[in-house]
């Protein structure tokens, strides 16, 4: 019977659930949903960014197309040849503008009125010498004077018309015949003859003509009047511009200083000099004759004046190129875009510069009239697409985003856990990826610049530095795959970002200076450069100028992401509380203020702070983990004893131990106190999370052993004495925690621990240590301190071989001197 109810009352495990319920008891745990609810606001965001509802462009500019493309639908393009042919004649037949300077017209006038008065004030002899005259009749400067036939001695005192001059001759030797026939002594006189010139009697004619001022008046007058239209419209002698420039018939002529009165347009033959003479002298003669009552012989005055005006119109005209071109490029962009209308299956036509065919043919380059065009047809076609269609890519662009941060749950569930179930860390994780898409997704719209590889280095680099090298290899590989595939890019757009973002991560092991990260960059430019070369040759791409421009950009980029990093990585590590080997190794300074309060106050505490960095760094490389980590919590990790450095043994020097006064009970308040305390003066300092982290782990949920062995032999000396009895409560000496919660933490728990128990040792030998080690390793592995650090067996006794080496290096044994002897 006794077995039958002992059987009866053995616990029987209860049987696995099934697999429905495990999911079911999994997705109603709300720390599941905020994950997921994260995971979907950022697959939201970057839908709505990459607009995963359009089908993806997939062309890029230089790129080979593997076939000939043709039109997918119907659409208007832009005929950018019949549009600029348009513009070409919008500004072949723009008037361009001239300045007219009417004002050197009238000084022209009036420089000719005080000549006519010169004229009608000297001699001939004296205008001739002074050269007004010449103005008025050019060869007076040649002509030489030729003596007439038969002439009487006398002054050319009135002045005489052109035709009673040319009659004097004939009758003044018809007079002399007759006198030398009737008077005997006027056949023995000596006749002498009298020297004219034509320019002489042109110039009596003139003078007789213009000499009165009624005449100079009417005559200005008269000139005024013929110069109308070329006041209006002025003068030039060539054109300005050029074929190309503007109308060659047409110009639109202003005065100048007054634009804004407006402008007239003129034919150039109106102001071109060469063109304009003749036209000058029939209205000088017309205009003269009108006043011809007063004016005698006005075409021989016409004659003079316009002899005198011809070597001497100005030009008046001046292109203004600013206003003019300034007006004509208006005139060129408010012409009207034309369309081309292409249809589905026309071959794609551009404008080509490497080969004389505007079509796109496969294994040519792309230039950017194709990229153009294709971007226009793409357009058509993501318009055209139903809505059951646009619903369909976009389930399909979601589903591509849930299996990413699918598998990368599922990596921190098994590996990471820590960045999993912390929100804040997992959250930064989505972050980085989120800015990293959409940045590299901005960086792609021109189309020219393959400036994508630059901001996903860098987010392999930031994971690696500030993670570790496997989670970087993973996140990297996925953000771009996700990219390529959201782009339409193919295998060679994800193998040379994988192959920059894998080299990038493997660079960043160790970073312990920021010139590294400059290194890193160009070894990444090394890696991608053939990489971009051997992958698009392999799948089609032809060898040439155009490729290796490609290679080349992907390169430059790896280049710049080092760069930039060396400026990025501070703000990162301050936004996201992140703690790179840099920051560590700045925080390592012995003149930090912590530190250097360490060594004046509690000189025992900082001796034991340095043997224990030191020996946790070495366990921590042992195992993989983060060493320096390791050795810079160590300096700070009793930063708490600042409060009441006395009471730790360390800082007695052999003194009386204040502890001695104090019950079992209150002695261990103070010495758990120095965690907290610790905490609190690094976060006043202002220290990394880590290392405050680090801080309150350190000796995780243990025991204060000593003070409760005390406290166990009060309670028998009060028991003996017949004292009530008195409970005592394990608790109250047990540190608060919480237990390490990482490799780092349980190993900086052990050499903490090791390092203070060494002491006690008497004769330190390597046996006796390496018993220490073990049986304390044991007591906190009993003790359950390292049931939430995830650390294996194997890590374990690594960590124990290392602190023993460690240990014995410092108590190693000395060569014992000789004593000097005594005479």
């Amino acid at each position: 019977m006794s077995n039958a109810s002992s059987n009866r009352n053995r616990w029987i495990p209860a049987p696995p659930k099934p697999p429905h319920q495990q999911a079911i008891e999994f997705l109603k745990r709300p720390d599941v949903w905020s994950r997921i609810g994260l995971c979907g606001g950022a697959s939201l965001i970057l839908f709505v960014v990459m607009s995963g509802w359009n089908a993806p462009f997939q062309y890029r500019l230089r790129q080979a197309p593997l076939r000939n493309l043709h039109a997918n639908t119907e659409f208007q393009y832009p005929d950018y040849r019949a549009t600029e042919e348009e513009q070409n004649r919008v500004s072949r037949n723009f008037r361009c503008y001239y300045s007219n300077d009417s004002q050197q017209l009238e000084q022209l006038r009036n420089a000719l009125t005080e000549d006519l008065f010169l004229v009608t004030q000297k001699e001939f002899t004296e205008a001739k010498q002074s050269g007004v005259w010449a103005k008025f009749y050019p060869l007076a400067a040649t002509e030489t004077a030729v003596p007439a036939p038969t002439a009487k001695v006398q002054p050319v005192q009135e002045t005489k018309s052109a035709e009673k001059d040319q009659a004097a001759p004939a009758d003044d030797e018809a007079e002399n015949k007759d006198s030398s026939e009737g008077d005997p002594e006027a056949k023995k006189e000596t006749v002498e003859p009298i020297i004219v010139s034509p320019a002489e009697i042109a110039f009596a004619e003139f003078r007789e003509a213009v000499a009165a001022d009624e005449k100079l008046e009417k005559l200005r007058a008269a000139i005024t009047k013929a110069f109308i239209d070329i006041d209006r419209n002025g003068l030039l002698k060539g054109l300005g511009h050029e074929i190309g420039e503007g109308n060659l018939q047409e110009i639109e002529v202003f005065q100048t200083g007054n634009f804004a009165g407006g402008t007239r347009v003129v034919e150039v033959s109106e102001v071109r000099i060469a063109e304009i003479i003749d036209v000058l002298k029939k209205n000088l003669i017309k205009e003269i004759s009108v006043e011809a009552e007063v004016i005698k012989q006005p075409d021989v005055v016409a004659e003079r004046i316009f002899e005198w005006l011809k070597p001497q119109l100005p030009v008046t005209l001046t292109w203004d190129e600013t206003r003019t071109k300034q007006d004509a490029r208006k005139a060129r962009i408010a012409v009207e875009q034309k369309f081309k209308t292409i249809a589905p299956g026309d071959v794609l036509e551009s404008e080509r510069v490497s080969t004389d065919s505007r079509f796109i043919h496969a294994g040519i380059p792309l230039n950017e009239e194709d990229i153009k065009l294709l971007t226009a047809e793409h357009s058509a076609r993501s318009q055209a697409e139903s809505g059951w269609t646009k619903v369909i890519r976009s389930v399909c662009f979601f589903g591509l985003n849930a299996a990413m941060f699918l598998m990368i749950a599922q990596y921190l569930y098994f590996r990471d856990p820590y960045l999993l179930e912390n929100v804040r860390q997992f959250s930064i994780l989505l972050a980085l990826m989120l800015v990293t898409l959409t940045t590299a997704w901005l960086l792609t719209i021109n189309g020219e610049w393959r400036s994508e590889i630059v901001p996903i280095a860098m987010f392999a680099m930031i994971i690696a530095i500030a993670y570790h090298i496997e989670l970087a290899l993973l996140l990297g590989a996925l953000v771009s795959f996700a990219f390529s595939v959201a782009h339409g890019y193919g295998l060679a757009e994800f193998v040379i970002l994988c192959a920059a973002s894998s080299s990038a991560a493997l660079m960043c092991r160790q970073i312990r200076s920021r010139t590294k990260l400059v290194s890193v960059g160009f070894v990444v430019a090394v890696v991608v450069f053939p990489t971009a070369l051997g992958v698009n040759y392999m799948l089609g791409q032809p060898i040439g100028w155009a490729l290796a421009t490609d290679a080349t950009w992907f390169a430059g980029g790896a280049a710049i992401a080092g760069l930039l990093m060396t400026g990025v990585l501070p703000f990162l590590e301050r936004l996201f509380d992140i703690q790179t080997d840099i920051s560590l190794l700045e925080l390592s300074d012995a003149n930090h203020p912590l530190l250097k309060e360490l060594v004046q106050r509690a000189p025992g505490t900082y001796n034991h702070s340095i043997n224990v960095a030191s020996m946790s760094e070495a366990a921590a490389d042992a195992i993989g983990a983060n060493g320096l980590l390791c050795r810079v919590g160590a300096y700070f990790h009793d930063v708490g004893k600042l409060r009441k450095p006395d009471y730790f043994i360390e800082n007695q020097g052999g003194g009386v131990n204040k502890h001695d006064d104090l019950t079992p009970t209150m002695s261990t308040l103070v010495i758990i106190a120095h965690v907290k305390d610790g905490a609190e003066i690094a976060r006043k300092h202002r220290l990394p999370r880590r290392i405050i982290d680090l801080i309150e782990q350190h000796h995780g949920t243990t025991m204060v052993e000593y003070f409760y062995r005390r406290a166990e032999q009060q309670l028998i000396e009060q028991k003996e004495a017949g004292e009530e009895d008195v409970v005592l409560d394990e608790a109250e000496f047990r540190y608060p925690g919480p237990r390490p919660q990482t490799p780092e933490a349980a190993v900086m728990m052990l050499a903490d621990t090791v390092e203070s128990a060494s002491r006690a040792l008497r004769e330190p030998a390597p046996a006796r240590i390496e018993s220490l080690v073990k049986e304390i390793a044991k007591k906190k592995f009993d003790d359950g301190q390292f049931d939430e650090c995830h650390i294996t067996i194997e890590q374990l006794h690594t960590i124990e071989g290392s602190l023993v080496k460690s240990l014995n290096a410092m108590y190693h044994a000395r060569v014992k001197y000789p004593e000097k002897q005594l005479a």
